[in-house]
């Protein structure tokens, strides 16, 4: 034992001296310098091999994005083209943070509008988009994406399950086992996958009728007799009372007839929204900030006058 650590002794103190002696072959002297910079050489070499694996895989990446890009977009337009297949280009519009695809025929003429989402099934998310025509119905649901059990929740993307949704309207979207109004069949032994596709669709259903909200909003004027006509809506205080005054489909004037709202609110309120209609000819306006009800009481009242002239 005491020649032993005598040994390890001697060891550490060549070590230290920048020598070790080897015990198999006698003295062999291994400079420790030469052995630090075969170290450091290794690491460079190393360093400058990471270096080049780096740079070779960003510039494939920069070079196959655009093909990966356009491959995308395509398979996107494909998508919205199965699920509303009258249309023949397609213009995005985003309200909120939804986008929305409405579709026009070879006349340009609208015939709906394609919807994105994202639903939770049984092994994780579904990405699914759904067409609609301007009546209200389904005109085609696809799966984009999901990672359902396989031979059971991935049957979602057959064809027999996706085409039982074409035509249906908000009222039938429950399962015919649980409903006598349902019209959705659900797949067997995969009632967590169909229940989730049938969610999905419900909450576009939910997207498409915002659509159909904003569409009012800003094509409203099309469907205006001339003429003046009064409005009410709900404020903070109490109503709001409006004329407008509609020439050649265009608002020309915006009167405020009655409202007891809080000044210093109300006077952004008179000074922003009205102007912004005159400017956008619709109603689709912001509220102010800080003044919300007051806002929307307005908006309310001007949309309600509109309404009372829109031809039958």
């Amino acid at each position: 034992m005491i020649k032993l650590l005598n040994q390890k002794s001697s060891v550490v103190e060549q070590l230290i001296q920048g020598t070790v002696n080897s015990p198999d072959q006698g003295l062999n002297v291994i400079p420790v310098g030469l052995l630090m910079k075969k170290i450091i050489v290794r690491s460079l070499l190393l360093a400058i091999v990471a270096s080049l694996a780096a740079w070779a895989l960003s510039l494939t990446y920069k070079n196959t994005k655009p093909i990966i890009d356009a491959y995308a977009k395509q398979q996107a337009k494909k998508a919205r083209k199965e699920v509303l297949p009258e249309a023949s280009e397609f213009e995005l519009v985003n309200i909120g943070e939804q986008e929305y695809f409405i579709g026009y025929d070879e006349r340009g003429k609208r015939v709906g509008v394609s919807i994105k989402t994202k639903t939770r099934g049984y092994s994780g998310p579904i990405e699914m988009i759904m067409g609609f025509d301007m009546k209200r119905e389904i005109t085609g649901l696809k799966i984009l994406n999901q990672i359902e059990t396989p031979g059971l929740g991935s049957k979602i993307v057959e064809d027999w399950f996706s085409k039982q949704f074409i035509k249906l309207k908000t009222e039938d979207l429950n399962f015919t086992k649980e409903d006598p109004q349902g019209k959705v069949e659900a797949i067997t032994a995969a009632t967590i996958s169909s229940r989730a596709a049938l969610e999905g669709a419900k909450e576009l259903f939910g997207l498409y009728g915002d659509f159909l909200k904003y569409l009012k909003k800003v094509e409203i004027l099309k469907y205006i007799r001339d003429g003046s006509y009064t409005g009410e809506g709900a404020g903070f205080i109490g109503p709001i009372r409006v004329r407008v005054t509609v020439q050649n489909h265009r608002i020309i004037k915006i009167a405020i007839l009655k409202q007891q709202e809080v000044v210093e609110y109300w006077s952004k309120v008179r000074e922003k929204i009205p102007q912004e209609i005159l400017e956008k000819q619709n109603i689709d306006v912001d509220i102010v900030s800080g003044a919300t009800y007051s806002s929307k009481g307005l908006i309310e009242a001007i949309t309600d006058a509109l309404e009372k002239g829109m031809e039958r």
